[in-house]
């Protein structure tokens, strides 16, 4: 991955799902109370915190320009950002079930946002053709 070039389309969707669900996790998530409020931390949070971790990797690589090790915990930058985009994508399914009475906005963008950067870590997947987890 050369740090210079323009992000990819699969960076692109993983950085702007990854602001949008930080943005929304400050609006109303049930009721009144935001993503980051008392009987929603941590489940609610994490949508977010994982948005947030794959984005800020892509922003420092790709706009600061720094350089990271090219494996992290024995995975790939490209398995960790499927395995945690998955997770997401799962979580936010998950949260389309609930019983919650009044979604509010920041819930709908962090569900949008869940389910559009596990699609955003697919795709990198493939763009940098990394291949199958190992």
């Amino acid at each position: 991955m050369d740090a210079k070039s323009p992000p990819t389309p699969a960076e692109l969707t993983i950085l702007i799902a990854g602001a949008v669900m930080l943005v929304g996790s400050f609006f109303s998530f049930a009721g009144s109370t935001n993503a980051w409020g008392t009987f929603l931390f941590p489940l609610a949070t994490l949508l977010p915190l994982y948005g947030v971790l794959m984005a800020a990797q892509i922003a420092v690589t790709k706009f600061a320009e720094l350089r990271l090790p090219g494996r992290i915990a024995g995975f790939s930058w490209e398995q960790a950002h499927l395995v945690i985009g998955l997770l997401a994508g799962l979580m936010a399914l998950g949260w389309l079930f609930t019983d919650i009475a009044n979604k509010g906005i920041g819930y709908w963008l962090e569900v949008l946002g869940g389910i559009v950067i596990a699609s955003g870590a697919i795709a990198l997947q493939h763009e940098r053709n990394a291949g199958p987890i190992r």
